[in-house]
């Protein structure tokens, strides 16, 4: 019998098998795609005093950097050390030292699509990655050269790890090992992430842990609790370097409601109402006696984030109001991606779908503006350091002396502006310098005023003032007055003004 070999069509080909994708082919394009987002503009606003902070801290000799943390400041050690050898990697410019942020937060977006898919499907943990960059607090975090948005992705990924163990009933002690692990490293990165434990002790009872895995979660959080002991013994005998917060309101209202993570009051507005209609959709789902999947991962969703959100920050309110001041809206900043998982879950339960189309493009429209500000270069506070430097740089000519506003407090002192952009400063001296910051176990430099060090003006024909207050650069002033120098330029900026004193024919 002969054969006839049909010619393979779409109609007699048989189906090709097809490829499941990668689990984590998705989280990694959101991550990377927040990372880059995040990363836009990071250089352009001029950094301030905590980052300066950091910066000098980190470009210390190693044993310096251990004596300056014996002494203050030992909270943010582990930071300073990463960073330390990240800008003898990468530099220490604007954008060199604030891309492990960046880098961070498209990390803490991978960990929210995660721990929204396991929970609530692909559709909400798209979304709640996209609100979660757009909350402006996370876009702060990403252009500052601190340990928040480091921590912050900690968090995230201690979150999936921890509701990835309850759900899969994970009772190996590597896991475990691991989550405690992780804890002990982003404690020592950030003191006031350990909150995010008792977080994690209420998400054991919303997912309804069994006995044993609750006895894993004990034994792992108190290891890593003997294991941060030493760190929290030495960081609670510095609580002295923030007891600048009592002099501050940040506990009104404003503060909390809006500063902590929206920014501005109408994005504070619409974020608030958008997290009461999920918590209130998550209460009214408790009375369906056979909720859907979907809907039953959504509501855990929900009250792990409320948690997450929440808890945190009524604890160190309450700490605040007891022990004294240990309280600001931007130690919370761990909390802010909880804040766009509620937001998200809000815009993805609506209904009819053109209000959920609604409710996300005002959220959009709300955060833009905020994103755009937060990359001008008078971003920070004001702060205008880069524009100091690259006026001075412009301007100065070689062995042109300067002196700087010493009247106000440490972090905004405009001699940071030489420590953060030295090369503006390369043809002057720094007159009023005694001992530099990295030999002192302190933070700054250690400066005397232009009157009690007389031989610093001696062959200066040119003489740079940094001013900040009417007051702070009053006695300089006066000193090169009555050594023959007279005020020969005044330059403006957003917050600092820059005087050029001239002697002779200069």
């Amino acid at each position: 019998m002969t054969t006839i070999d049909l010619p393979r069509t779409a109609a007699n080909e048989p189906p090709a098998p097809t490829r499941a994708r990668h689990p984590a082919l998705a989280p990694t394009a959101v991550g990377l795609s927040a990372a880059v987002v995040s990363s836009i503009a990071i250089g352009v606003p001029s950094m301030w005093g905590d980052e300066a902070a950091s910066v000098m801290s980190a470009q210390r000799s190693w044993d310096s950097l251990w004596t300056m943390a014996a002494n203050i400041d030992a909270v943010h050690v582990v930071y300073y050390a990463f960073l330390h050898v990240w800008i003898d990697v990468f530099g220490a410019s604007a954008f060199s030292v604030r891309l492990p942020s960046a880098l961070a937060i498209g990390a803490t977006a991978a960990g929210v699509y995660m721990l929204c898919r396991s929970l609530a499907g692909a559709r909400m943990a798209l979304v709640a990655s996209i609100v979660c960059v757009l909350i402006p607090r996370v876009g702060y975090m990403a252009a500052e050269a601190r340990s928040a948005a480091l921590s912050t992705a900690l968090v995230a990924w201690l979150t999936v790890l921890v509701v990835h163990l309850v759900r899969t009933r994970e009772l190996r002690a590597r896991w475990w090992v691991l989550y405690g692990g992780v804890l002990v490293v982003s404690v020592h990165l950030f003191l006031y992430t350990a909150l995010i434990a008792i977080v994690h002790l209420l998400g054991l009872w919303v997912l309804r842990a069994p006995r044993r895995t609750w006895w894993r979660w004990v034994a792992s959080v108190t290891l890593a609790g003997a294991a941060c002991l030493p760190f929290v013994i030495v960081t609670s005998g510095q609580t002295g370097q923030i007891a600048f917060l009592a002099r501050r309101n940040v506990t009104s209202p404003e503060a909390i409601l809006v500063n902590q993570w929206f920014g501005s009051l109408p994005m504070a507005a619409a974020a608030w109402i958008a997290i009461i209609v999920a918590t209130v959709w998550a209460l009214l789902s408790l009375r369906r006696s056979s909720p859907t999947p979907t809907d039953a991962g959504a509501r855990t969703l929900i009250w792990v984030s409320v948690a997450w959100l929440c808890v945190p920050m009524l604890l160190l309110l309450l700490a605040n109001a007891v022990a004294g001041p240990l309280y600001t809206g931007r130690y919370l900043s761990f909390s802010a991606p909880a804040a766009g998982i509620l937001i998200a879950a809000a815009i993805t339960l609506l209904r009819p779908r053109a209000i959920t189309i609604a409710a996300g493009a005002l959220i959009l429209v709300l955060a833009l503006p905020l994103a755009v500000l937060q990359r001008t270069e008078n971003a920070k506070f004001g702060s205008d350091w880069a524009q100091v430097s690259a006026y001075v740089g412009e301007h100065s000519r070689p062995g042109d002396g300067v002196v700087f506003d010493e009247g106000v407090r440490p972090s905004r002192k405009p001699r940071l502006a030489l420590r953060l952009y030295p090369d503006g400063f390369r043809h002057t001296t720094d007159l009023g310098l005694v001992q530099s910051y990295e030999t002192t176990d302190g933070l700054w430099d250690t400066v005397k005023p232009l009157r009690d060090l007389p031989q610093a003006l001696q062959g200066r024909d040119r003489v740079w003032v940094i001013a900040r207050s009417q007051q702070g650069t009053s006695d300089d002033e006066r000193t090169l007055k009555d050594a023959g120098y007279r005020l020969a330029d005044t330059h403006w900026l957003a917050r600092d003004v820059i005087l050029l004193y001239t002697k002779g024919t200069s």
